[in-house]
């Protein structure tokens, strides 16, 4: 189920697991290839930093995926806080400590964390978003790929909000961390469980599976394994489920997927879509693993 951009990103379908370097062959989801021993899903597609940087231009955050998402500010940073708000039970004494996001976008997430942390900083491939964090919020965001960023020190909390099914080597993001990384730092990450019982129920139309955006599908096994690979051991596992503004779930479903515009706009006239709603569909994973000492990646 390839989204309209991804006809330019097929392959031919061969190659080797990233979880566990086993073969990769066909599966049940149409341009997707699966692990034959660990089970580990990802899309077939091999993309260059030029293709992600294309795909991540402005309009990703404006009408592409989200309808807006620099206006849904104040719903992003509510799940940020209930996030961090987790993360912060792993971590010892965070005024001491330095934060590193990847994949940053418009810094709303590092906004929140600078309250708790001594040093944040971030990366992101879109420039837009960058630019927006260092300019509008005073952040220290780079634009660019994080494989070819210097850390310049180490990195004591990592984080990953929905962002490692985005990476073309999500492998080689978790081995420069930890390289990075001393004994006891933690790495956070969220992304879609596709072992979960609604995206095994929905099949090839659970809702996360679009790529070329989404590259990769992991299950909570094959996340923790990727993780012990080079060194994290998993202290923390939810499903927390987040807040959605009703105008942003309404203008992705009316407006990009439907094209009823006009039904969106009546609507948004009533003004129920100035709502925020909770939802959880248990089909989004909360991992937070931790370093161990004495691990070489």
């Amino acid at each position: 189920m390839w989204s309209r951009r991804s006809s330019k990103y097929r392959t031919m379908p061969h190659g080797r697991c990233l979880v566990c370097d086993h073969d990769l062959g066909g599966s049940r989801y149409p341009g997707l290839l699966q692990c034959s021993a660990c089970g580990f899903i990802t899309a077939d597609a091999d993309l260059s930093n030029d293709d992600l940087a294309a795909l991540y231009s402005e309009k990703y955050f404006s009408g592409e995926e989200y309808s807006d998402y620099v206006a849904d500010k104040h719903t992003i940073q509510r799940n940020f806080r209930n996030r961090i708000k987790v993360l912060l039970r792993y971590v010892a004494e965070p005024g001491s400590k330095r934060l590193f996001e990847i994949g940053s976008a418009y810094g709303f997430f590092l906004d929140v964390a600078r309250q708790s942390f001594k040093e944040v900083a971030g990366i992101d491939i879109s420039s837009a978003a960058a630019a927006h964090a260092r300019s509008s919020l005073g952040l220290r965001v780079s634009e660019g790929d994080f494989l070819n960023h210097d850390l310049n020190g180490q990195v004591d909390v990592a984080c990953m909000w929905d962002t490692i099914e985005h990476l073309a080597h999500p492998d080689r993001y978790i081995e420069k961390l930890a390289a990075h990384m001393p004994p006891r730092a933690k790495i956070a990450i969220t992304t879609g469980d596709i072992g979960s019982w609604l995206a095994r129920r929905r099949g090839p139309k659970w809702r996360q599976i679009h790529p070329p955006t989404h590259l990769h599908y992991f299950t909570r096994g094959t996340l923790e394994r990727l993780l012990n690979r080079y060194g994290f051991t998993v202290r923390y596992c939810g499903y927390d489920g987040a807040y959605r503004s009703m105008d942003m779930m309404a203008s992705i479903l009316l407006k990009v997927r439907r094209k009823r515009e006009p039904l969106y706009n009546m609507l948004k006239k009533t003004g129920l879509l100035s709502l925020d709603v909770k939802l959880n569909l248990f089909d989004i994973i909360y991992l937070i693993a931790e370093k161990q000492p004495h691990t070489t990646p």
